[in-house]
């Protein structure tokens, strides 16, 4: 699809498949997600991890109706963006896509700081070498964006290859856990709600639940460059949110009654899978999450990097965005969700050394820390967009006059969104610490990005109206299924 400069984003523009959008969604990380976020997620949920995820996934299969709809009608690469415009006027979309799109630049910021971190603690596990998390770091971003630049195509096959890879690991682990019985047995009161342990909450839960599914929307960015966006996006949509689910509920269930007993084995994949298995299959989960973080990384950057393209080829954004390799890459985008990787990186050694010198302390550097402050932020911001597009959802449904055919769905997807954002400033509930600041400068964040569409619609009214009409013009055109 050409934008009006002329500009064909995608190789051979309108070739990729539902696979190709299945592999860009599962960017959502289930092995990685289930591994790290899953193992807070039980803590906090009081062992009825399993209960929260289900309930998580009913929001989230409303919030996959409300996106799969849009993606029927709209296909710009900015989709969000495209989404809003349609339904809550130009200004709203804009807003929203420069929200929405920061959020996941952070999020993909921060995961040399993941990788640099689980990959330090593998070598040193398996190797007994000490390696510096940046080493590490920086060969992700390498990898993310060497793969990135070679296309879209190869990209989006790449993530489907590294998910299919990493889930045989913890397959094998399931069963070995399941057919033991864990520590006291298979049972199901995992999923009872009543059976919450003191200290625990669903509602604390939910936070880290939405966490663990962000992302899944992520095939609507390839609308432009999709044969068949209108059958494709809503396919993977589905696909994903139910994929991911199971994952979730197998590895919470597994981790919940494989954990504990009188050994205290942790919550920890790795520690779970040398008791029952071996050590051998705690190094195979090692690399699992290793691969899973990469393919996180490239899809995030690669959705990135095309929401840069459509923000810029409207002109709120410099020019150069717009710029696309012989690939069809939109390659300074791409290039410059890698430059903000390194740039988070070294910010964190920065913040790390001057908290170390203010306090007149060494205390070793922790490469999660940035991480979970990039992860917060981004949660926070995306968490937000979710509830947004379900009332714009609304707004459409009421025009078409299929308000009885989508309002459950949209009420679902607000519902756990407005869940999780709501839950960010209720005391008990509310992030600590890291977390914390994660939510203080999500909160920056909107202030800065009110302030920019503000300077926009002052200084630059005509780019801001002719951004508004372009989005308007994504209408989908294809005509068959």
């Amino acid at each position: 699809m050409e934008n009006d400069g002329g500009v064909l984003l995608g190789q051979g523009s309108g070739n990729l498949t539902t696979t190709d959008c299945v592999a860009q969604s599962m960017a959502v990380g289930p092995i990685f997600s289930a591994a790290v976020i899953g193992g807070a997620l039980a803590g906090l949920a009081g062992g009825v991890g399993p209960f929260v995820v289900l309930i998580t996934m009913v929001g989230i299969l409303g919030l996959g109706y409300v996106i799969s709809e849009f993606a029927k009608r709209y296909s710009g690469a900015g989709a969000v963006y495209e989404f809003l415009a349609h339904t809550l006027g130009k200004r709203t979309a804009i807003f929203g896509a420069a929200a929405y799109f920061l959020a996941y630049a952070f999020l993909v910021g921060g995961l040399p700081m993941a990788f640099g971190f689980t990959a330090t603690g593998f070598w040193q596990t398996e190797f007994h070498q000490n390696v510096g998390w940046w080493v590490f770091g920086v060969a992700l971003i390498i990898i993310v964006t060497a793969v990135n630049v070679l296309g879209i195509t190869f990209s989006v096959r790449a993530q489907l290859t590294v998910v299919a890879l990493s889930i045989i690991p913890f397959i094998i682990l399931a069963i070995a856990v399941i057919a033991k019985g864990g520590v006291s047995g298979n049972h199901f009161s995992v999923f009872e709600p009543n059976h919450i342990a003191s200290g625990g909450s669903v509602f604390k839960g939910l936070l880290f639940a939405i966490l663990m599914f962000v992302g899944f929307e992520l095939a609507a960015v390839l609308g432009e460059e999709t044969a068949k966006p209108k059958r494709s996006i809503p396919i993977a949509v589905f696909t994903v949110i139910l994929i991911t689910a199971v994952i979730y509920l197998v590895t919470q269930y597994i981790g919940t009654i494989g954990s504990g007993g009188p050994q205290k084995i942790p919550f920890d994949f790795q520690a779970i899978a040398t008791h029952y298995v071996g050590s051998w299959l705690s190094a195979l989960i090692g690399i699992a999450i290793m691969l899973d973080i990469i393919g996180i990384a490239i899809g995030f950057s690669a959705a990135c990097a095309r929401g840069l393209f459509a923000l810029s080829r409207d002109n709120l954004l410099p020019k150069a965005f717009t710029k696309v390799s012989p690939r069809r890459v939109p390659i300074v985008g791409t290039l410059s969700i890698s430059g903000l990787m390194v740039v988070l990186m070294v910010l964190a050694g920065l913040i790390w050394n001057w908290k170390n010198a203010t306090t007149n302390t060494s205390v070793p550097f922790d490469a999660f820390w940035m991480f979970l402050i990039a992860s917060a932020f981004g949660s926070f911001l995306i968490s937000l967009i979710y509830a947004i597009l379900c009332v714009a959802a609304v707004r459409m449904f009421i025009r078409e006059g299929t308000l009885g055919k989508g309002i459950i769905p949209a009420v679902l997807g607000f519902l756990i969104s407005a869940g999780g954002i709501a839950a960010q400033f209720i005391s008990g509930l509310a992030p600590t610490g890291t977390a914390l600041w994660g939510r203080n400068l999500g909160l920056i964040g909107l202030v800065v990005i009110l302030v920019w569409l503000i300077f926009n619609v002052v200084v630059h009214p005509a780019n801001v109206e002719a951004a508004g009409d372009h989005a308007l013009q994504h209408q989908l055109t294809e005509t068959g299924l």
